[in-house]
């Protein structure tokens, strides 16, 4: 060292004290990778350092940096930097700022003052011959890459003046990004050695008119040409490989790289140089049937021309080629266009998958080259150039627009690394999209959705459903879903016919046009939409009847109350939906429900007839469903006036709207089952195949309900783990009757001597067994012939707090294995009697009260004959049962479909007395909220009844619209005053939905025809809506009024008639009201019109009825009568008002045939009447029975 610090005894002391740093680095790191016979010293080579630092720097050494090996730099750099001899902090803050303005999201590369010194190898010192370049010093080594590299720097110390340099997560792993070009330091002379005789040289015409001739292989040539085309480095059979070819004029030739010692030349040369290669070799490609190529030799040298141009970097124009596609023949198809691009790049969408954004607009995907180690430096911020790049328009809409593929031909070439800081994966294989792509050859547009699909399904269920390594197998399954086979596999693949054959051809030639289109939903997205459709939908007058403009407030505000708009899945976007997420049971709401890591919405689930309904084996699926109705139920508190005022949203007090799915059971496609449903489609697919089963290797085809029979799937949520043996006990059950969820009186939770309303439901059931002890959880496995022992004995199921969430999967009539788990008490599982004492007679069964920690499990095993008729499920009455049987008891469960749903006016005189039970309801309930539904006979439409349920005494029920089909289990028959027959729910009546609504009005057949006399002597089994033609015999009363749209009193002038207390209103509705006598031949009947159907009565035109609404507003009222043959009028008789009505009443105009359809008005008892019949001259006294009482709802004109 000393004879080194001679040469700088002039220097101060920080000078040599850096000096004798630098010496300790050259001698301990860089002097023994020198060979021994070159004969350089250290203090030689020390000097040459010494002097390409400081021609670096300028004439000062820089005694701010320090000498860095390469084993410190990765030991001990963990963040990204940037290190320059020659930039000064001016320079360096300028280009920061420059490159922060271009990408404010990132932060630029901190700047450290490290001096790095070594030798460039290829990695074959190393063991590894993957045609990077490697810095190298007696440490370790670390990988590099340079915008430009020579191959005569192979082996040469080198001096790196400006360098970033890149960690990775893993240890002891980055990578270098050499910005300005290495500087040389050893001395001894750099000669190029040829390996051939350049004189000797032939251009590229000569060169391919040489390989379609015929000649013996192995023949050793020197060609020179310009690139045109690079492709990567491929890695097949364990051999690497590169192809370049070589342009002049209209003539190209291909030549193979394949000697370890030239894969760098990769990094070498680019598209646009002109090169010399000297001893190439004729051979001929087995996999292009023997087509000649050239390839290089062991003695072969590579030589850069000095000529060289750069072509211009230009964008193409793409061409519009439409292709025949014979098996999806709505998909288009389009020819892509191979360009050249230059631009930054802006983003990593998915570096695994090879997806990257450019100039924030143009997508560039790499996924069908090979996967390149750290991104091969596509880092946000650099700068590239692409060659003979497939230019895509609109190939997917979950894409830019404009998106880049990069095939086996094309070339990326960074041309200005980034100075920004971002993560980079140290990964350089292929990911498990890349994978799937190449072993399904999936074309651009399928392998962009499947990347789309892939984004979607890890952030809405990984990690709590799906596992990071099985998120790819879910994306596969669901573009089986949206792909036939033959539409998204194209043909075989050949690497050599798509690198050198012309026209060029490969899977991105040709690609479709947005398609798949099918967008991914979750969960969140779908509740939020429904929450905006469901007010931006909203019309208020569309809400109301025809009778709206007769209707007082009162009225008006109650037909505001409820409305629902429902919405198929299918109409809620221009592109196809799918909705994916895990079906789970709610514990708060008693629910099924459709959720992932967003959010979670309530579903309504009916089963049909090639599938059975929900049960416990669906709990944990992971679904995707295709086809629902959005159904969106909203709930609003107002306060119109009148009809006048539905356009001023003021008189909206509150509102709020409740949405779920309504869907059926074949709607639902298995992407990944639970581990009870893999059991049970395992045991299906054994009896249907008897042969072993083995685990597929390839992703399943997801299925649906009706075929999961057919083949078994593997798990791809939840997979069954390895269970720890644990002691439990077994019960076997069939339930034959369910009650309703409703508050009961629990134990709150922590308490046990407080008691608060909770959810609860009652099911009764019947043990077909004893209780069994289990070594492992049986789960839902066959049921075995020691679970039937013990004969039969009925008990009674409590579900109580979070136990409600079993009340979805509870089906009467089904098999279920109920499991105590960690525990092997048989005693556990054993109802509960009270006593009898004194002689009662007990009546009640022994009552079971389920744990929260128990388990439910449907069994599928058909029962022996015995055990079938055995079965207590009661069977279900019809609508025109209930109301017509005479035997029909007081406790009813019948089936029907709602034609109406009417929402009932509060009652606040049936609230609890006890409010603090209140305080503790669960939020899922709405208080004082009761309906009055109208149920039809499905099989006659009609015959219908009215239910009156209570909903504030339990969870809420969705599904109760019009249309859907109901069943009603323990509801209570009653008969009004008027002999109507009528259902009021319980507190133990349960309400199921059995089939959707269609979203419009129910539609029905038209009404029959009736004749009066057989309707009035058997109204009892016939409809209560039907057609009547008959005639007008006269007009019993007609009542026209003004009535106040607030109070319903008489409204006179502009001010109403009430005093006590008075009512300011100003506000008024025309109301009518005519009873007519109608009959047809067989019998009379009296016919009531209501306000929307008096004017057709009277068959006065709109000009005529306006003016008699103006003479009636004078005096408020007017109401006439028959008496006699004549109308009349309590008031005053003679007016002319009066005088008017009664021509009309009695004009041929409305005393004619019509043609109506009635509905049974409420028929009073009455006693018969007395009246006097007269046939010649004999009168006859007779008794008649009261006259049938119709309201009109519709007059028909022809």
């Amino acid at each position: 060292m000393e004879e080194f610090l001679k040469h700088f005894k002039n220097h101060s002391r920080a000078d040599q004290r850096w000096l004798s740093e630098l010496f300790e680095c050259v001698r301990l790191q860089l002097h023994p990778l020198l060979d021994s016979s070159l004969g350089v010293c250290v203090v030689r080579l020390s000097l040459a350092v010494v002097s390409k630092v400081q021609r670096a720097v300028g004439s000062d050494l820089p005694v701010s940096y320090r000498c860095v090996s390469v084993s410190e730099l990765k030991r001990e750099q963990r963040t990204a930097c940037f290190s320059s001899l020659s930039w000064s902090s001016a320079h360096y803050r300028e280009r920061a700022r420059g490159a922060e303005l271009m990408l404010p999201e990132h932060k630029p590369l901190p700047r450290d003052n490290l001096l790095l010194i070594g030798c460039l190898c290829d990695g074959r010192a190393s063991g590894s011959s993957d045609g990077l370049w490697r810095v190298r010093d007696a440490g370790g080594s670390v990988s590099c890459m340079m915008l430009m590299s020579s191959c005569l720097w192979l082996g040469r110390l080198m001096l790196f003046p400006t360098w970033n340099y890149i960690p990775q997560n893993a240890p002891d792993a980055g990578y270098l990004e050499l910005i300005d070009s290495p500087v040389c330091v050893t001395l001894e002379a750099m000669a190029f050695d040829p390996g051939g005789t350049l004189s000797e040289a032939m251009s590229v015409t000569r060169a391919a008119e040489l390989l379609t001739q015929r000649c013996e292989d192995q023949v050793c040539v020197c060609v020179g040409g310009q690139v045109s085309v690079v492709c990567p480095l491929l890695l097949i059979a364990g051999k690497r490989f590169f192809c370049l070819i070589l342009s002049e004029g209209g003539s190209s030739v291909p030549v193979f790289i394949t000697e370890a010692k030239h894969q760098y030349w990769r990094q070498c040369v680019c598209v646009g140089q002109s090169v010399w290669m000297s001893s190439l070799r004729v051979c001929s490609l087995q996999g292009l049937e023997g087509r000649r190529v050239l390839s290089d030799s062991c003695q072969s040298r590579l030589h850069p021309h000095d000529s060289s141009e750069q072509p211009d970097t230009h964008t193409d124009t793409h061409t519009h080629t439409h292709l025949p596609s014979s098996s999806a023949p709505s998909v288009r198809v389009k020819r892509s266009t191979l360009i050249s691009f230059k631009g930054t790049v802006t983003k990593i969408l998915n570096a695994e998958a090879g997806l990257y954004e450019i100039d924030r607009q143009v997508g560039l995907c790499l996924a069908y080259q090979p996967a390149q180690k750290w991104g091969g430096g596509l880092r946000p911020g650099a700068e590239i150039q692409l060659h003979n790049v497939h230019f895509t328009y609109n190939a997917s809409p979950f894409a830019p627009r404009v998106v880049l593929c990069a095939c086996l031909r094309s070339s990326v070439q960074i041309s200005a690394f980034s100075r920004l800081r971002s993560e980079v994966e140290a990964s350089g294989s292929h990911g498990p999209l890349q994978r799937l792509l190449l072993e399904r050859n999936l074309g651009v547009s399928q392998y962009l959705w499947l990347c789309y699909c892939h984004n979607a399904v890890s952030e809405r269920l990984c990690p709590r459903w799906v596992r990071a390594e099985r998120v790819c197998v879910v994306a596969t399954r669901l573009l089986d879903l949206v792909c036939e086979a033959e539409q998204k596999t194209q043909k075989k693949r050949n690497i050599y016919r798509e690198m050198i054959q012309e026209p060029h051809q490969c899977p991105v030639t040709t690609y479709c046009v947005r398609w798949p289109s099918v967008a991914l939903w979750s969960v969140r997205q779908v509740c939020e939409w429904m929450e905006r459709e469901v007010w931006v939908s909203l019309s208020l007058p569309s809400l109301l009847p025809p009778s709206a403009g007769h209707m007082t407030s009162l009225e008006l505000n109650a037909s505001l109350s409820w409305s629902t708009h429902s919405v198929p899945l299918t109409h809620t976007h221009s592109d196809p939906l799918l909705l994916l997420g895990v079906l789970e049971l709610s514990s708060t709401r008693a629910t099924l429900r459709l959720r992932d890591q967003t959010h979670a919405l309530d579903c309504v689930c009916v089963q049909t007839g090639q599938s059975g309904a929900i049960d416990t084996a669906w709990q944990g699926c992971l679904v995707c469903v295709r086809r629902c109705t959005l159904v969106m139920e909203r709930f609003m508190k107002t306060n119109f006036p009148s009809w006048k005022h539905l356009d001023q949203p003021s008189y909206i007090i509150h509102k709020h709207c409740r949405v779920y799915l309504q869907l059926r059971v074949d709607d639902l496609t298995i992407i990944s089952p639970s581990a009870a449903m893999s059991r049970r489609l395992s045991e299906r697919g054994e009896e249907s195949a008897p042969r072993p089963l083995t685990p597929a290797a390839a992703p399943e085809r997801p299925l649906t309900p009706a075929t999961a029979a057919k083949r078994p799937l593997t798990p791809a949520a939840a997979p069954e783990r390895p269970l720890t043996p644990a002691a439990c006990v077994s019960l076997l059950l069939r339930l034959e009757s369910k009650q309703g969820v409703m508050l009961q009186n629990g134990s709150g939770a922590g308490h046990t001597h407080t008691h608060t309303l909770q959810l609860g439901f009652v099911c009764r059931a019947a043990c077909l067994g004893d209780a069994q002890r289990w070594q492992n959880d049986p789960r839902n496995c066959r049921m075995q012939e020691r679970e039937r022992d013990g004969g039969l004995r009925k008990i009674e199921l409590h579900f109580m707090g979070s136990c409600v969430r079993w009340f979805p999967v509870l089906h009467p009539g089904c098999v279920y294995r109920l499991i105590a788990l960690n525990t092997a008490d048989v005693s556990v599982l054993k109802a509960t009697g009270v006593s009898a004492r004194g002689g009662v007679t007990q009546l009640i069964s022994p009552a079971l009260l389920l744990q929260p920690q128990w388990r439910l499990h449907t069994l599928t095993d058909t029962l022996t004959d015995e055990q079938c008729h055995q079965s207590g499920v009661p069977a279900l009455m019809s609508v025109s049962e209930v109301l017509h049987s005479s035997s029909a008891p007081e406790i009813v469960s019948f089936y029907g479909v709602v034609s109406q749903r009417i929402t009932l006016q509060e009652d606040g005189g049936t609230k609890p007395k006890i409010q603090s039970l209140t305080a503790a309801k669960d939020p899922s309930v709405v208080e004082d909220l009761r309906l009055r539904l109208s149920v039809q006979d499905s099989a006659c439409p009609g015959h219908v009844i009215h239910v009156y349920l209570d909903l504030s005494c339990g969870p809420y029920t969705h599904g109760l619209i019009p249309g859907a089909a109901l069943q009603i289990h323990h509801a209570q028959r009653k008969v009004s005053r008027a002999c109507n027959v009528y259902c009021r729910s319980l507190p133990i009546s349960r309400v199921s939905v059995t089939d959707l609504s269609s979203g419009s009005a129910v539609s029905q057949a038209p009404p029959p025809m009736m004749l009066l006399g057989s309707w009035a002597s058997a109204r009892t089994q016939r409809g209560v809506v039907g057609q009547v033609k008959g005639h007008v015999v006269r007009v019993l009363s007609l009542r026209l009024q003004w009535a106040c749209s607030l109070c319903g009193s008489i409204f006179t002038q502009t001010s109403c008639g009430r005093t006590h207390p008075p009512c300011d209103s100003t506000s008024a509705v025309f109301q009518a009201e005519a009873k007519v006598a109608v009959e047809d031949g067989s019998g009379e009947a009296h016919v009531w019109f209501s306000s929307e159907t008096v004017c057709d009565l009277l068959m006065l035109n709109a000009g005529q009825w306006e003016g008699l609404q103006r003479h009636i507003r004078v005096k408020g009222h007017v109401k006439v009568y028959t008496r006699g043959y004549n109308m009349t009028c309590d008031e005053d008789p003679d007016e002319s008002l009066v005088q008017y009505l009664n021509c009309l009443c009695s004009s041929a105009a409305v005393c004619r045939q019509i043609h109506l359809t009635c509905r049974i008005r409420a028929q009073r008892t009455g006693k018969h009447q007395l009246r006097k019949v007269h046939r010649g001259q004999t009168e006859f006294i007779c008794k008649f029975a009261p006259a049938l009482q119709l309201q009109c709802q519709h007059i028909h004109t022809h």
